[in-house]
């Protein structure tokens, strides 16, 4: 009985042993295979092709905001533009509130004029009543 636990044990251990080895070739497989990939990738990024792709992308990031800029500066002239009517508009409608206010002072004047020059009538109509 003894010996056939002895064999049930070495049988597990072989089984581990097997296990583990079988893990650490994946592992090792596994390890080359990265190794491969990312000498692939470095070779794929830093290739002459790559590099003319990432310089035919930055020439056309380039081309692109330089199309920004321009737009921008047109966009920057128009709002100057704008800005300076609205300063002109401004302007018109501050000429137009002293012309207002001129306006309302002249007629001020010409009804408290009227008023003050009615008043000594109005007075006058009164003695003439009373005297009567």
């Amino acid at each position: 009985m003894k010996n056939r636990q002895d064999r049930s044990n070495n049988n597990n251990n072989d089984n581990k042993n097997y296990k583990k080895k079988k893990q650490d070739d994946i592992n090792f497989i596994d390890i080359n295979a990265n190794v491969s990939k990312s000498f692939t990738d470095l070779w794929q990024r830093y290739s002459p092709t790559a590099w003319s792709e990432m310089y035919n992308e930055y020439a056309k990031y380039t081309t692109r905001m330089t199309e920004i800029y321009q737009e921008y500066a047109k966009s920057s002239e128009r709002m100057t533009e704008l800005y300076k009517d609205l300063a002109m508009n401004a302007d018109k409608m501050t000429q137009l509130y002293k012309e207002t206010a001129e306006s309302t002072e002249k007629m001020s004047k010409y009804w408290l004029n009227y008023i003050s020059w009615m008043k000594p009538l109005s007075e006058n109509k009164e003695q003439k009543e009373k005297q009567e």
